[in-house]
């Protein structure tokens, strides 16, 4: 079990199309939570911003799961 930052975006307001993305080094997950954050996208119901945050997760199985 290791200690791991979650990249976490999702499309604004619906929050549909989540995708998750774990990084051993906060400072590689803030970087992509930067440069994503705030794209705007056309769809059905008009226009969504995605949006990307870095949560910490205490613990996780890197053998389960890929760590960047």
């Amino acid at each position: 079990m290791i200690t791991v930052f979650m990249l976490y975006c999702a499309m604004q307001p619906s929050e549909k199309n989540i995708s998750k993305i774990y990084f051993k080094s906060v400072n590689d997950c803030s970087y992509y939570a930067e440069k994503l954050s705030n794209q705007e996208f056309m769809s059905e119901d008009g226009t969504e911003t995605y949006q990307c945050i870095c949560k910490l997760v205490p613990q996780i199985d890197s053998d389960k799961v890929k760590v960047y």
